[in-house]
């Protein structure tokens, strides 16, 4: 006697027209099981695919906001904290002395009667600096500079004689007067340049006379230096310029040299290092001669071609030296 279907397997098979013994086999219906399972989980899938995709454009989203926001604290900071810009003018005259100099006097100067001091002047209260002149000495520089442009203004109140100087390159010598090259500002011949101490350079420079103003008159200077040349303009007018400075680094100096002198707006911008220029009076340089540090004379007959040392000899003869120390 054959078992009757039941009232769920008569709905299926009349939905599907499939008959009832296809339903009564158990691994069909195993079979179909394991495909509505299959196909359950790929609807899954597909479904949530979509939804991790706009899960992970959100994440790089945010991930480029927060670059942004990064960015746009940087750019503030930047605006907040600039950057320090190493060829921008720097003040070197300030009320506190020692921030930038320091002092070498031939004798020890008194609390009472110092050498060097800085008062504020006039209605605007500008920074001014008094040398007394005496003793003799000069206030250099902490820092040493080579590659720069250096402004000052200077005045002799009273003295129509009136005498100091500039010293650059000045190197540690705590004596009168250090191995440096001056730049000359007293007042009848403000502006020429020429080796003080042991200094050396291809050449002196006089300037013309009656560059400086009249006593108690601001005078304006600008001193440029790169590669060992040196060059001065006074009140806007060209004035001593020299090449070959030996040495051509060094602190700047301002001399202490028996006349009372002020001065104010002590500025320096460094420079850029450029290519040294050649000198065109320089005997040509021949390999064999830097190898062996000697002269030699070739086996057919020609020029004598000079060692580094010979040649340096010659330059040294050449170049111009000044026998006594500080003269003007």
């Amino acid at each position: 006697m054959s078992q009757r279907p039941s009232q769920f397997q008569s709905r299926v098979s009349t939905k599907l027209q499939l008959p009832i013994l296809w339903l009564k086999c158990r691994p069909i219906r195993c079979i179909v099981l394991v495909l509505a399972l299959l196909l359950a989980r790929t609807s899954i899938a597909q479904d949530a695919a979509p939804q991790q995709q706009d899960n992970s454009n959100g994440a790089r989203s945010i991930g480029k906001n927060t670059q942004t926001e990064e960015k746009s604290v940087a750019a503030v900071d930047d605006k907040i904290v600039p950057k320090k810009d190493e060829f921008a003018p720097v003040d070197l005259l300030t009320d506190d002395l020692t921030q930038h100099w320091k002092v070498f006097s031939s004798v020890p100067a008194t609390e009472d009667m110092p050498i060097w001091k800085v008062i504020r002047e006039g209605d605007e209260k500008e920074l001014v600096l008094i040398c007394s002149g005496e003793p003799k000495g000069f206030l250099y520089t902490t820092e040493t500079f080579s590659e720069f442009e250096l402004t000052l203004e200077w005045k002799y109140p009273k003295d129509p004689d009136g005498n100091s100087g500039v010293l650059v390159y000045t190197q540690d010598e705590p004596r009168i007067w250090p191995t440096s090259m001056q730049v000359q500002l007293h007042q009848p011949k403000t502006g020429s340049i020429f080796p003080s101490g042991d200094g050396m350079s291809d050449h002196s420079s006089e300037a013309d006379p009656d560059l400086a103003r009249a006593v108690d008159t601001w005078n304006e200077g600008k001193i440029v230096s790169q590669s060992g040349r040196l060059r001065m303009e006074v009140n806007g007018r060209k004035a001593g310029e020299v090449s070959g400075a030996k040495p051509s680094s060094g602190s700047i100096a301002l001399q202490s040299e028996g006349s009372v002198v002020h001065f104010r707006r002590i500025r320096l911008r460094k420079l850029p290092v450029v290519a040294p220029e050649k000198n065109v009076n320089e005997a040509p340089e021949n390999d064999a001669d830097s190898a062996c540090g000697e002269s030699v004379i070739p086996l057919s007959p020609g020029p004598l071609h000079w060692s580094v040392s010979e040649r340096g000899g010659r330059q040294q003869r050449g170049g111009f030296r000044i026998g006594k120390r500080g003269v003007k």
